[in-house]
């Protein structure tokens, strides 16, 4: 417990110090891998030399498309909690901030029509893992992305950290993934992935900062098929959040979008079906601030640090109540702010 303490606070810090320097300069997340000793010559040649065996439990590539829930927290930095509560007289605060903790909680988000791409099974560290593989397939404007190992950030122990009867390594049966579409909406205020990063309003492809992951089986190099199930699943999500205003006092927050420059890592690591009926959490040894999209004069400036996710909960295929519930039980995560 005291070495996952001191993990966070040293990550939370880094967060709050580098984070500023970089909001100047966009970048794909990126995971270090071994090449394989041969490669195919291209992502072409690649993809059409690997055949998938479609299966009941394994697809081939493809979109999923479902329902999904989501509700976030955020820890407010000091500067900016007066955006959000007077103390008066008489003390007023926004819907869903809370004074004592100075944390922003979300209304409950919804999104009836989610769409997940993800790839032909591909063996894990193979050619098609480390060069990439074409995820998902065209839907309207959405064409399938190329997404490899080193667009990935996986969040620690994946895919058997806190997971038991469980193997992995070289040749394990894995998919990618992509978020393509996320427009999560509830009380006015809206998260948005996929087709609907770049614009509010409309649909636009691709988008400025894509949204990969991977599932992959629990059953180590020597599964099959028939044991793909369970599997454990994560994605590296990039969000534009638009938030209302609030009229509870005078110069109280005026609405704005926010958005992450690093990576919102989520996991599940008990995926048995596709498209999944669960809740993603937030990996909360990751501490990943949220900043300003655009100058606000006189209330904030572009790319300033409003604050940093504490819980993150996407829930896909499953009712608000049992969502509600789920999340009702999870922790925050911490960070020596002041």
């Amino acid at each position: 417990m005291i070495r996952r303490f001191v993990l966070a606070t040293v990550l939370c810090l880094m967060a709050l110090v580098v984070i500023p320097a970089l909001a100047q300069h966009q970048f794909l997340p990126h995971r270090a891998s071994t090449q394989p000793n041969s490669a195919p010559s291209s992502n072409a040649t690649a993809t059409a030399t690997l055949t998938p065996t479609p299966t009941p439990q394994y697809p081939p590539q493809g979109n999923d498309s479902t329902s999904s829930l989501g509700s976030f927290k955020i820890k407010v930095m000091p500067q900016f909690v007066s955006l959000f509560y007077n103390p008066g007289p008489p003390a007023i605060a926004c819907p869903g901030f809370d004074p004592a903790t100075n944390i922003l909680s979300s209304p409950p988000l919804s999104d009836p029509a989610t769409l997940i791409g993800r790839s032909m099974e591909i063996p894990d560290g193979s050619s098609w893992d480390v060069n990439g593989v074409p995820v998902g397939v065209p839907s309207g404007i959405i064409q399938p992305a190329n997404v490899g190992e080193s667009m990935l950030i996986p969040p620690p122990g994946i895919p058997c950290g806190g997971v038991s009867n469980c193997s992995s390594g070289p040749n394990t049966a894995e998919v990618h993934t992509e978020v393509e579409s996320l427009h999560l909406l509830g009380s006015g205020a809206a998260v948005r992935a996929g087709q609907w990063y770049n614009n509010a309003s409309a649909t636009t492809w691709p988008p400025n900062k894509i949204s990969p992951g991977e599932v992959e089986s629990q059953s180590g190099p020597n599964g099959t098929a028939a044991t793909f199930f369970p599997a454990s699943s994560f994605f590296d999500v990039y969000v534009q959040v638009d938030m209302p205003a609030c009229p509870a006092f005078t110069n109280a927050f005026p609405g704005g979008t926010l958005y992450n420059l690093m990576p919102l890592v989520v996991k599940n690591n008990q995926v048995t079906s596709f498209p999944p009926q669960v809740v993603y959490l937030h990996d909360s040894t990751s501490i990943v601030p949220i900043l300003f999209l655009v100058d606000n004069p006189g209330f904030w400036h572009k790319d300033d640090i409003l604050g940093y996710f504490l819980l993150v909960g996407h829930g896909v295929g499953t009712n608000q109540n049992d969502f509600n519930t789920f999340m009702g039980k999870q922790s925050n995560a911490t960070c020596p702010i002041q």
